[in-house]
């Protein structure tokens, strides 16, 4: 039985973190609209709140039935975030984001910038994909929802990264491959989070799922809807909101 739910959470976190490759891809075929991949990345935004409200937090509250373990994992989740994606500008000499027009804020910078958002879109998967194995010990099934939300979330995050490696004169073959080493990373991280809590307690699994939902959460307000508006403009407003209904549909009726 543990061995079908660890099965599980490796084809769940393989299918969430595949559009990953498949944004590269698209990236390095087509040259889609700014606005295109602006309206993508606030409509997996507004996927994203609603997993992160729901299906992590309400189920971390359900896990433990105590709002302290909850709150206590939520603070420290986006404190973490924040923290690493602080450090990750310190390191790389370069802001988190950047426009994917090839735009360099500095000629000095410790690591090329398209590399820069590959490492950066690591960060933001693998807490997405390890409260997706979370989620498994939690309810005993993967929670569509989140793995809809992080799927959505990830393919146009790939899609304005490849812009930035491209112009940064990376070779299409380094791209995929770096992109396939990512969707690698993604599909552990998802068994990692479930054989770390598979039969822990409650209180720790609420713990960490909320964890998640607090990195998520910060990720969102750092840098998606950022950059998704900056894009996008107004329109990225209804997009979210169109994103934000039918995950609370589905969400609802699953």
């Amino acid at each position: 039985m543990a061995e079908n739910a660890l099965l599980q959470s490796l084809l769940w976190g393989f299918v969430s973190s595949l559009s990953l490759l498949l944004g590269a891809v698209t990236g390095l075929t087509f040259r889609l609209p700014r606005k295109v991949i602006a309206s993508i990345m606030a409509f997996g935004s507004g996927v994203l709140v609603v997993a992160l409200t729901f299906s992590l937090l309400g189920e971390a509250f359900r896990s433990s039935q105590d709002i302290l373990p909850l709150m206590a994992g939520f603070v420290a989740g986006g404190f973490a975030y924040n923290f690493a994606n602080l450090l990750l500008g310190k390191v790389t000499g370069v802001p988190r984001r950047r426009r994917p027009d090839g735009e360099k804020k500095s000629t000095d910078a410790a690591a090329p910038p398209g590399l820069a958002l590959l490492v950066g879109s690591v960060m933001d998967n693998i807490p997405e994909n390890i409260a997706l194995g979370i989620s498994i010990v939690a309810a005993g099934t993967a929670n569509p929802v989140l793995a809809v939300a992080i799927f959505l979330s990830n393919y146009p995050e790939a899609l304005s990264s490849v812009e930035g490696m491209k112009s940064d004169g990376m070779s299409k073959k380094f791209i995929l491959v770096s992109w396939s080493v990512v969707v690698a990373v993604g599909t552990v991280a998802s068994a990692i989070g479930f054989a770390l809590l598979a039969g822990s307690n409650p209180a720790v699994i609420s713990f960490f799922l909320s964890f998640a939902s607090g990195a998520i959460l910060v990720m969102l307000i750092e840098s998606m809807i950022p950059e998704a508006f900056r894009e996008g403009g107004s329109q990225i407003g209804l997009a979210t909101l169109a994103g934000f209904a039918l995950a609370f549909v589905v969400h609802h009726f699953l």
